[in-house]
This record gives structure tokens, C-alpha cells and sequence, in this order.
């Protein structure tokens, strides 16, 4: 208990410096038509978020050279994934190369962490590495895309990472309560506190890193544990990979590409129909917690199908929101598939 806790407030501290540090080194964010802002706003300070988990993890006792490689792999992609965003925030990369680094970083993060290969049913090795590498990519991709509205990546990550923390145990969750510490530490200049807006945005860089950093850990706690606990992976995260997933099918199936910026996100269709940034991210993070305590309750109870069975149900309780934000969207005139 003590190392999670020298682990997070050691996370928070330097994610907040280093947070600090990016809101004056004059890397703008300038609105364009996606954005939920109206005026410049710096960012990168997801970079004080990764500096922070890589000060945290430094000092983790993992355990066992095993789980210390793992750790290691799953930084280094982060880090390389970081490195990309950053680059991507300071000279716009075409998105067929960002999308091709990130998947080899995907592979590659699989393969250190051990891809799972057990589903209930044994899978061949390369079945299982092609699905974790998948899990990776989706979730850095679902976390960058959702990074458009003060505190909500936040919102969700601090009760996922801390929900995983608690399921693993161990030095993954020393490593998990790093990660949540982290990432509060860049929410104090990021959260719309008190009606006013967040100082400062997280950027590719730090959205690319740090999602890869807990896809990372939670593949790898998935694999370490099995008994049906790599359905409760995607269950921690459901509000990203449920807005962005739910919105690009309702997006096909209205002949709108898949692949072309828009604002049809169910956050961002409040944000339009006139919810605070902080009514938002506050609305992600209930949901968040929520789906944490679903996948506790669902391990609690003996894991295996239940684990899958809590992880359809929210599922189908997410999709039940998205749709009625989606209703109301249309019925205030706006176009849900902008």
C-alpha cells in the first residue's frame, strides 16, 4: 500500500512541474473546425504525465525480471508513441505514418508484454499477438481522438488506472497507482475548475503515451492473471473506446467515412447542445468509476464469463446512453454525423 502511494504522489509531483513547465514552452494548440475552443491554448503537457509515470516506475520494485522487462517494454512504447504525438504537435505528420508507427509500436508492446492467448479457449501465438496489438492501437487511437474537451481523458484514466490497480495487485498495481497519479497531476492545469476553462491541453504526445502505457500494463495484468480478466481491460476504458467505436458505426452506417475528422462524438454533441466542459468530463469520469466498480464486482464474483458478461452489459448500457445523446442531438437540429 505504502509503495502505491509513494508511487502516485511521486507521479503527481512531476507530472505537475513538468506540466507546468510545458504551459510556458509555447507549443500552441490554434483552433480549427473539430476543436471545442475558440482561442489558442498550449499543450504538450501530456509530456509532464509521461515524465511523471516514468519517475514513478523508476523507482518500482517489480519483482521479478519477468514483470521489470515487461514494465520496461511497455514504457519505451509509450515513450516512442509520446515522441510521435510530439513530433505530430510540432509538424503535423501525415496520419498513414503516424498510423503505421504506431501499429509496430502496437506489435511491439504486445509482444513485450506478453500477448494474451487464452480467450476461454487456447489461441495459436500470432492470433494472440495480432489481437493484443490490436487492443493497443485502438486504445491510443480511441484516447487521442477523445482528447477534445478540458479534463475528460483525465476523467476516465484516474478511476481506470486506479480500478486496474486495485484488480492487480502487486507491483502492476504499484505501477497502475503511478499512472493515475500522473495523470492527476497534468488534470490540475488541464480541469475546468471552477467555470473556468482548462490552461493547458495534453497534446498527441501525451494522449499517444500515456494510452499506450496502460493498454500496455492492462494487456500484460490480463495475461499475468487470466481467468477471464482480459474482458475487463476494455471494460475500465468503455467510455473512450464506447464514444469513439459507437460513433464510427453510426457513421458508416449513414455512408460517412470512417477515417474523416468530424465532431459527432457524443461529448462533443453535448458540448453543443450546451454542457459545460466540466459537466462533461464529470459526466466520463461517473461512468469511468462506474465501470471500474462493475469490473471489481464482476472479478469478486468468481471472474471467467462473468468478466465477459459484466463487460456486454456495459456495453449495452453505454450504447443506451450514446444513442439518447445522439437523439437529442438530432432533435436540436444538429447534424450527428458532421
Amino acid at each position: 500500500m505504502m509503495a502505491g502511494l509513494v508511487s502516485a504522489l511521486t507521479a503527481f509531483l512531476v507530472a505537475l512541474i513538468v506540466a507546468g513547465v510545458m504551459l510556458r514552452a509555447g507549443i500552441i494548440d490554434r483552433p480549427n473546425a473539430r476543436s471545442n475552443h475558440d482561442s489558442p491554448t498550449p499543450r504538450g503537457g501530456g509530456l509532464g504525465a509521461m515524465a511523471g509515470v516514468f519517475s514513478a516506475w523508476a523507482l518500482l520494485d517489480a519483482g521479478s525480471p519477468a514483470t521489470g522487462a515487461a514494465l520496461a517494454g511497455i514504457a519505451l512504447g509509450g515513450g516512442i508513441a509520446a515522441a510521435l504525438g510530439l513530433l505530430d504537435d510540432l509538424v503535423t505528420l501525415s496520419e498513414t505514418l503516424k498510423f503505421m508507427v504506431l501499429a509496430l509500436v502496437s506489435i511491439a508492446v504486445a509482444g513485450m508484454a506478453g500477448p494474451v492467448t487464452e480467450l476461454g479457449i487456447a489461441l495459436p501465438w500470432l492470433v494472440g499477438l495480432a489481437g493484443s496489438a490490436l487492443w493497443i492501437f485502438t486504445t491510443a487511437n480511441a484516447v487521442n481522438f477523445m482528447d477534445g474537451s478540458d479534463g475528460l481523458i483525465a476523467a476516465v484514466l484516474i478511476p481506470a488506472a486506479l480500478a486496474l490497480g486495485v484488480l492487480a495487485g502487486g507491483s502492476v498495481a504499484v505501477a497502475a497507482f503511478g499512472v493515475a497519479g500522473a495523470m492527476a497531476g497534468f488534470a490540475v492545469w488541464n480541469a475546468p475548475l471552477a467555470g473556468a476553462r482548462g490552461r493547458l491541453f495534453c497534446g498527441d504526445a501525451g494522449a499517444l503515451g500515456m494510452a499506450v502505457v496502460f493498454a500496455g500494463l492492462a494487456l500484460f495484468w490480463a495475461r499475468m492473471s487470466g481467468e477471464g480478466t482480459v474482458w475487463l481491460a476494455p471494460l475500465l476504458i468503455l467510455p473512450l473506446l464506447g464514444d469513439v467505436l459507437l460513433t464510427m458505426a453510426a457513421r458508416v452506417r449513414a455512408g460517412r467515412s470512417a477515417f474523416v475528422a468530424h465532431r459527432a462524438h457524443a461529448y462533443q454533441l453535448m458540448i453543443a447542445l450546451g454542457a459545460s466542459h466540466r459537466r462533461v468530463a464529470g459526466l466520463w469520469a461517473v461512468w469511468s468509476a462506474g465501470c471500474g466498480a462493475v469490473a471489481l464486482a464482476a472479478q469478486a464474483l468468481g471472474g471467467g464469463w462473468i468478466n465477459a458478461l459484466a463487460l456486454a452489459a456495459g456495453i449495452a448500457a453505454f450504447w443506451i446512453f450514446h444513442r439518447q445523446v445522439r437523439k437529442r442531438a438530432d432533435a436540436a437540429g444538429l447534424d450527428v454525423y458532421q
